[in-house]
């Protein structure tokens, strides 16, 4: 018993979310319906109008009962329509018995020129991609459309092709149309009718049958269009839900606060990271080791995205977990080249600056993976690169050591790293922004503070590449190393 109820709150549940996802759907094919009700309404008025004044020759009588009720029909419908805002779930079934109903008493004015009227309400059906309707009109329609031929075999525009007289008869139409010529030849209701039924609907039907076959399957196809559809806007919210929060994770793991360390007066730091996609493989890093060392990464995983992101925090964690055991910036680095090595099966790489900053002294003490040269200012002069020595990169083949080298900073002088997004930046044509640009961007104002320093080179690259797309992370960082007051010292 449990089972069944089961089985039927699961069915249940399913028939409502189809539901939800249909509903916006059948309030459109509604609209259209209604849309459609009111362009017939139009013509059955002209029609009635044309027939009066003579342009249509048919006669009157046939033609003004049925057009009114038509027209009675369709403003009925539209006006339930406006009354329940075209959202209600039973008023497609509505809509279609209306059109079938409206266009069967236009076909029974012209019976045998109007085949087409007998297709389009199952045709429109299959807009609400369900089967079920579709069936139901098709049902429908053959119904209608046979009383509405039978009708109008006495009633309206009657074809010759389904009637037969011997040789020489004689047709005298009293009222000049051509129905009362053939009864008055001595054609009866019934055989007009059975002959129309025959020579004329039974055609139709068969070709209306293979249509409705059609429109059947369209319904069945596009409903399952629009579920694939729905399940891939389903999975694609819920990847871009889940990529938002590993970009604010990433965001979260780097450096963000500023100033970093507010109660430290002797060197001012400030980094950015601007991922190509919604995650990124570049990283910075900075933190103090103790209070009179400052430790700075720069590195940049290869590839983009996802892959690289977690490789990135892989590679992040590692190398500050070793930093943080009071060793050099080449020990570093060789250190966590062996322990990513160990477990690399993707062959992923980072390159990585590294530099250690002893805060008393102004002794800077860095090591080299493969990463961009460093650019530095000192005290007395502008921004320079500087060709430091390079190592491979971590990641890249084990057993891997790495060489590291001294400078001095004095008060004034400022250091410069970034990853190849910076220099490669490309615009609409192709071409890179370059290490010169870079130099010309950070000499600009080679003495303001590092986070000025930061937007300058980024304006000159969003000036550079104007609307082409990010083609890389661009992540920077610079610091400044600054006198001590003698009250401090």
């Amino acid at each position: 018993m449990k089972e069944k109820l089961r089985s039927l709150f699961y069915k249940l549940r399913v028939r409502l979310t189809a539901d939800e996802m249909f509903h916006e759907t059948e309030v459109q094919a509604n609209r259209l319906g209604a849309l459609i009700l009111l362009c017939s309404g139009i013509i059955l008025v002209l029609i009635l109008a044309l027939t009066a004044m003579g342009v249509f020759l048919l006669p009157l009588s046939s033609v003004f009962s049925p057009t009114i009720q038509a027209i009675v029909e369709i403003i009925i419908l539209l006006i339930v329509c406006h009354a329940v805002k075209c959202d209600a779930w039973w008023l497609k079934h509505l809509l279609m018995i209306g059109l079938v109903f409206v266009y069967a008493r236009l076909d029974c004015m012209l019976t045998h020129k109007a085949a087409i009227l007998m297709v389009l309400p199952v045709v429109f059906s299959s807009r609400y991609f369900s089967r079920r309707l579709t069936v139901f009109t098709s049902i429908l329609s053959t119904v209608v459309f046979f009383f509405s031929a039978a009708w109008g075999a006495t009633h309206g525009l009657i074809n010759l092709n389904i009637v037969t007289f011997p040789a020489g008869t004689v047709m005298i139409a009293t009222g000049g149309f051509l129905g009362e010529a053939i009864q008055n030849a001595g054609a009866s209701d019934k055989m007009l009718v059975t002959n129309t039924l025959i020579f004329d609907y039974l055609p139709k039907w068969l070709m209306f049958s293979i249509t409705s076959i059609i429109s059947c399957n369209i319904a069945r196809r596009g409903r399952e269009m629009v579920v694939t559809q729905h399940d891939k806007d389903v999975k694609s919210a819920r990847i871009e839900s889940e990529l938002n929060l590993a970009t604010r994770i990433q965001a979260d793991m780097l450096p963000n606060i500023y100033p970093a360390f507010p109660d430290r007066k002797e060197f001012d730091i400030y980094a950015t990271m601007d991922p190509a996609k919604e995650v990124g493989g570049d990283f910075y890093d900075f933190f103090l080791i103790d209070p009179d060392h400052l430790c700075m990464v720069m590195a940049d995983v290869s590839g983009k995205g996802v892959p690289a992101a977690l490789f990135m925090m892989a590679s992040k964690i590692i190398l500050a977990n070793n930093a943080m055991m009071g060793k050099s910036p080449a020990q570093i680095l060789s250190d966590t080249n062996a322990a990513i090595c160990s477990n690399n099966r993707e062959e992923m790489f980072v390159t990585v600056w590294l530099g250690i900053l002893e805060i008393s002294t102004g002794k800077l003490t860095a090591a080299n993976a493969g990463h961009e040269y460093p650019v530095i200012k000192r005290s007395d002069g502008g921004f320079e690169l500087f060709k430091d020595k390079h190592g491979f990169v971590i990641g890249g083949m084990s057993g891997v050591r790495y060489k590291e080298y001294e400078l001095t900073l004095t008060p004034g002088s400022k250091i410069f790293v970034y990853t190849d997004g910076v220099p490669e930046a490309t615009d609409s044509a192709g071409s890179m922004f370059g290490t010169d640009a870079m130099l010309a961007a950070l000499n600009k104002d080679p003495a303001a503070e590092p986070e000025r320093i930061l937007k300058n080179v980024r304006g000159a690259v969003d000036e550079f590449v104007k609307q082409a797309e990010q083609f890389d992370d661009l992540t920077m960082l610079c610091m400044e190393y600054k006198a001590l007051s003698d009250t401090e010292q």
